[in-house]
Formats: C-alpha cells, structure tokens, sequence
C-alpha cells in the first residue's frame, strides 16, 4: 500500500468486507439498534449480583445533575457516616450542602491563579502558556485535596442552610462567565507586573477582584451563611436545637473525622511514572499553598487491599475514576468483558498502561466504594456509591466488578492508620512535578 490511500485500496476494502457475510448481518442490526444494544453481554450482568459481603448501610442518594462537582459529592459522602453518626440521625436523613464547598472553591481557585501569576518573575505569556497555568484554574471539577482545604478552612453546613439554586446544578453558564472574567483579571495583573508595580500594589488590586468575584458568586450561588440556627430530630425522636452556629462549629460539632490523615494513593502506571513515587501537579489548587493535589504511586493489588481494610471499618473510600467505558447504567454493571466489541470489531482494547500513555482515559469522575465482595481472600465485585440520582442503575449505586477496579481506578483517598511501615515512608519523598494536564 502506497502512503495513501486511493481508490483501488476501498474497493479492495470493500471487497473483503461483503465476502465475510457474518458483516453485513451486523452492520444491518447496529445501524438499526445501536452499538451498545447488540454488543452487550446480558450474561456478563446477571454474573454481577448486587451482594456483599462488606457492606455499608445505603443511604439517600445525591444528584449532582449537569454540574462537574462529583468530587464534591464524593468527598460529603466521605463523611456523612461519621456525621450522621455524631448527630445520631439515619444516614437517609442527612444531607450536606455541596453548593456551599462549591461558593467557596470557585472564590479560592481565582486567587490561587492571581497568586501564581503574582509569583512569575517575569509577566511572560509565551511561558504561561506552554506551562498551561490558566488552562484549569477555575474550572468546576476538583480534587479531593480541594475538598478537604475548604472544609478546614470554611467549614460546612446542611444542605438546607445553602441549598442548590438553579445554576448550582449545571456547570457550563457560571464556570463560562467565571473564566473570563478571571482571565481578564489576569491579562491586568500581567499589565501591572510589566509596569513593574510592587507587591503591595499588586495585592491591592488582587484584593479588588476578589470582591468582585464574591459578589459575582454571591448573585448566582446565593450568599453562604455565616451564622444559622439549626433544629433536627434525631433516632429517639428528640428535637435538638443550636442556636447561632457557623459553619466552622458545625463542623467541629459533628465531623470528628481527622482529614489530614487521608492520603491520595494512585494507581498509573504509565511511561512518566515508577512505583513507590510521590507525584504532585503543578499550578493547580484552590487555598493557596494548601491543596496540592499529591499522590502515591502504588501497584493495584495494593490499592484494593487499602480500600478492603477501610470499609471494614466502616468508612468509605472516595476515589477517582475513568468511568465512560464498559458501563450499562440501566444495571449498573460496570465489568471490562460487558460488551463484545473484541468479537464484533475485531481488534484488542488498550491495556491500561496503553491507554494512560496515549491519553484514552484519565480522572474524570470521583465516587465512592461502599462496599465489597470477598470469596477465598478476593475481591470479586464493589459496590459504587454515585451521585446521580436513584432513577438508573441498582438504587443509584453501581456494581464494580473486580476487573474493573483493575483497569480504571486511578486513586483511592485512604486514612493513614490503614498504610504499611513502608508505605508511610514513601509519603516522606519530596513529590515529583507533573504537567496540569497529566492523567492523575
């Protein structure tokens, strides 16, 4: 074959094509029904029974809608057990306000990129840009690392001191008007950095914009709330009522959960990463100099045998996740043999070191492991908490098979107290540098 193609070439294509009958059988029942309907596996998804044998108490499912917040809605499903327990409430009754992490996160990310370009030795747009230092900066999705660094500095409320408002609920107009008008304030600071304006100047001006930018999310999110009264009933049927609460007392009132001990464990293997490693993202966060995104870099079996000792203790495991793929959300069934795209296409799928190395998957969904199921000392499945909504899959909640957790778990948040002695020195290493726009 010459270096293109010509036409002799199709129909040579074309002939070997119509000489294989079976084709043209499946190209007459794909183009009518679909991909999915004729290459899924209905036997794949009866071998993933909702059951397990670790298992925490369902609780009310969240809906995230078309917003980009799942990290948000993971990390409050992180510690709802432990705040629903403090309360003395059934995990079913309890809902915390994810629109006020968000008012806050949005605020903090705007001055996490006005302090990098404030940083910069030189107001150089030539390295602005190959760095992509603005291409993420305000963004909706997140980290747990972001989560946790509004929580401590915040606090939070109950979902019924800040609700979800109209634009709470879908990402694109707010996280649109937002970018701009944060670029724009940084084209000004760039303007000023060239003046050679100091520090003090810089900084007064940097004040200016964030005002602005309280007010803008004050007019969309609504205004959070700095104190509240709050009244709930708890299992004895006891009216409890606080007065005067801020969300900073709430917090330290009914979270008693440590999350400075939660560590980011990873699992990417890919070709600009080792085993044992520790890995931090430049340029990205919210509280300034303190949401690095870090992890550990750790061999699969390793993350599984993490998230096993942590739900035995009843505590869930937030994580992250390459999800689009080999999933039936009317079942729930997420299993990597759940269609038969090898048998009807004719080609091998990307091993996971593949894919991560030519860029087919990557982080782009947060939920949590509520549950396993171990025979003879092995997983076998998980159960996914998710957060959209009950109306698909079993309630809300996904069966992970195993194979799964194999190919598209990227990282895992896990408490300390879980880590091996070897484990816990890995995280002593100064962090390798990795691009904004790496996997992981």
């Amino acid at each position: 074959m010459e270096e293109h193609i010509c036409l002799e070439d199709i129909k040579s294509f074309s002939k070997q094509y119509n000489d294989n009958l079976e084709n043209k059988i499946i190209e007459k029942a794909m183009t009518k029904e679909g991909i999915e309907k004729i290459c899924i596996n209905k036997e794949i998804i009866a071998r993933n029974q909702p059951v397990f044998n670790i298992e925490l108490p369902n609780s009310k499912r969240t809906n995230q809608e078309n917003s980009h917040k799942c990290w948000i809605y993971a990390g409050l499903n992180t510690i709802k057990y432990n705040v629903a327990k403090n309360m003395n409430i059934d995990i079913m009754d309890l809902e915390l306000s994810n629109n006020y992490i968000a008012f806050f996160d949005k605020l903090e990310k705007s001055n996490h990129i006005y302090e990098n370009i404030i940083d910069l030795e030189n107001a150089d747009l030539f390295f602005i840009r190959e760095e992509k230092m603005t291409k993420f900066c305000v963004t909706e999705g997140g980290f747990w690392q972001y989560f946790v660094a509004i929580v401590q500095k915040y606090g939070m409320v109950p979902k019924s001191i800040m609700p979800d408002v109209m634009e709470s609920r879908d990402y694109e107009k707010i996280e649109t008007i937002y970018r701009e008008k944060v670029k724009k304030d940084i084209f000004y600071l760039l303007q000023l950095k060239q003046e050679r304006k100091t520090l003090e100047e810089l900084r007064k001006v940097k004040a200016t914009f964030l005002q602005e930018n309280y007010n803008l999310l004050s007019k969309i999110l609504g205004e959070p709330k700095f104190n509240f009264d709050y009244e709930y009933q708890d299992k004895n049927n006891q009216i409890l009522s606080y007065k005067n609460l801020t969300p900073i007392s709430f917090r330290d009132k009914f979270l008693n959960l440590d999350l400075n001990n939660f560590v980011s464990i990873g699992n990417v293997p890919m070709y600009n990463k080792e085993y044992g490693k520790m890995y931090v993202k430049k340029y990205l966060g919210n509280v300034f100099q303190k949401s690095e995104v870090t992890f550990l870099n750790l061999p699969i079996e390793d993350l599984k045998e993490l998230v096993i000792k942590q739900l035995k203790d009843e505590q869930p495991v937030w994580f992250g996740i390459y999800h689009k793929k080999f999933r039936d959300k009317q079942s729930g069934v997420l299993d990597t043999r759940l269609y038969r795209y090898q048998e009807m296409f004719d080609f091998k799928p990307l091993t996971k070191k593949e894919a991560l190395d030519l860029g087919d998957i990557w982080l782009d969904h947060a939920m949590c492991f509520c549950g396993v199921h171990i025979v003879d000392g092995k997983s076998i499945r998980w159960k996914v908490e998710d957060s959209k909504g009950d109306k698909e899959k079993v309630n809300g909640y996904y069966v992970m098979n195993d194979n799964y957790f194999d190919e598209f778990v990227l990282n895992i948040i896990i408490d300390k107290k879980y880590l091996s002695v070897n484990q816990l020195k890995l995280l002593e290493q100064e962090p390798l540098y990795l691009d904004v726009e790496d996997s992981l």
